[in-house]
């Protein structure tokens, strides 16, 4: 990853940023991928009950806060 490269201090936060989002919503990816036939409308789109984000919330908001220290 890039990050590890040019922002050491922030690849670590950003990796946990990512893992906890693809936790979060990796298996309703996956099930949408799966899906027979494409949405072709916007409010197919909608999800109908949002994904919980207060663990992704929190993660994001250190690896935010580290961006702006380190960056």
């Amino acid at each position: 990853m890039w990050l590890q490269i040019e922002a050491s201090a922030v690849a670590g936060t950003y990796a946990a940023l990512v893992a906890t989002a693809r936790a979060a919503v990796g298996a309703r990816m996956t099930l949408a991928w799966q899906q027979q036939q494409p949405i072709i409308t916007d409010s197919g789109m909608n999800l109908g009950v949002p994904y919980p984000r207060n663990r992704s919330n929190a993660v994001r908001a250190t690896s935010l806060e580290m961006m702006r220290h380190h960056l």
